[in-house]
């Protein structure tokens, strides 16, 4: 009998399957295949070899895939640093992850590129020599895939160069899903759906309106769904119209893709209306204008009374008042300043957690060079 295992080449996974392998349970089998994820080390496979004492793992085999495709043009490698990140952070376990993450794509790939980084990153650094060190000193043969230097390009970049996008709400279907619902290996839950369809998929690759929609903005995204449904509408009053046996052939040819179709319109109506009724509930609409004015506008003083008055409104979620605070921060921080102080003390009343009151703090403390630059013409006090 045969069993495959596969695991993600981190040390804590692999560590469990080579208690896996020594333990009496493995004897049922004829032969187990260990298939990792990454590249395995040859530390690693004498750990194993060491632990498999009744000789069943009979193959070892690399899985290049330590990477979540979303959709053909973006991965993630689910996982996250959390508020906790800090560039002078001395752990490199998560950098590592990084380097497992993106050397797996280039390999599943058949991808060597040419390697440049953001040279005001030490991780981003540390990212680009460790991916250059495996792909072109330790790993040649492997990454030896006959192409001419410069047919493709690495640019490792650190998010934390731009703190303002991320802090902004976002209005376009992709993004409005993912930050108001959550998409999880492309698949999204409905609170509030009025039918047993509490969870969809939400892939491009077999979703032709959410490929062709999926960064339209809310306004033409509205659009489009009214469209959508149009269309379906005028095609079930054709198949209605049966009064032959050529009529009910046609039927019967167009009843897949009519299914097809008719579950394609139910999803965004369902999934739009989900949008609709939590930007309302939350007044997104209110707050992002207040965002835009914060990051956008040079008038101050509008941009204070905007978040002050969001940030005494009940309505509004603490979390969106901590985006708010930030945004307001970055764009006008600074300590010793009236209106920062002003709004950190507001901040306080909204019952935030120790750990979002520790980041608006240090976001104050670093304020002064943040303002000068990313808000390089920011109006002065």
């Amino acid at each position: 009998m045969a069993n495959t295992s596969y695991v993600s080449c981190t040390a804590q996974r692999a560590a469990r399957q080579i208690d896996k392998v020594g333990q009496e349970y493995y004897l049922e089998f004829f032969e187990c295949c260990a298939v990792f994820s990454h590249l395995v080390q040859e530390n690693l496979l004498q750990k194993i070899a060491a632990s498999d004492e009744y000789e069943v793992v009979q193959q070892v085999q690399e899985l290049y895939a330590s990477f979540v495709p979303v959709d053909p043009s973006l991965f993630s490698l689910e996982f996250s640093f959390g508020m906790n990140y800090s560039p002078s952070d001395k752990s490199l376990r998560a950098t590592d992850r990084v380097v497992e993450g993106i050397s797996s794509l280039l390999l599943s790939l058949k991808w060597k590129p040419a390697i440049r980084f953001q040279r005001s990153s030490s991780r981003c650094r540390r990212v680009a020599e460790e991916i250059h060190r495996l792909a072109y000193i330790q790993e040649p043969g492997l990454f030896d895939f006959r192409q001419k230097v410069g047919d493709y390009q690495l640019i490792v970049l650190d998010r934390m160069e731009d703190p303002v996008t991320p802090l902004l709400s976002q209005w376009t279907y992709q993004a409005m899903v993912h930050e108001i619902l959550g998409i999880k290996n492309n698949k999204v839950q409905l609170r509030h759906s009025l039918n047993d369809e509490k969870e969809i998929v939400l892939a491009s690759s077999d979703d032709s309106f959410y490929q062709e929609n999926m960064f339209s903005n809310y306004g033409d995204l509205g659009l489009a769904v009214k469209q959508l449904v149009d269309n379906f509408q005028a095609i079930s009053k054709i198949n209605k119209q049966i009064e032959s046996i050529d009529d009910m052939h046609r039927f019967i040819e167009s009843f897949p893709e009519f299914r097809h179709q008719s579950g394609s319109v139910a999803k965004h109506v369902n999934l739009i209306s989900e949008l609709s009724k939590i930007i309302n509930e939350k007044s997104l609409m209110t707050v992002s204008r207040a965002e835009q004015e914060v990051v956008c506008g040079s008038d101050r003083v509008l941009a204070f009374d905007l978040v002050m008055d969001l940030l005494a409104d009940n309505k509004i979620l603490p979390f969106e008042c901590l985006k708010l605070a930030l945004l307001f921060i970055l764009r006008y921080g600074g300590h010793g300043n009236k209106q920062v102080d002003e709004v950190m003390t507001a901040l306080t009343r909204r019952n935030l957690d120790q750990l979002s009151l520790n980041l608006v703090r240090n976001f104050g403390k670093a304020s002064l060079f943040l303002v000068s630059f990313i808000f390089p013409a920011h109006p002065s006090s």
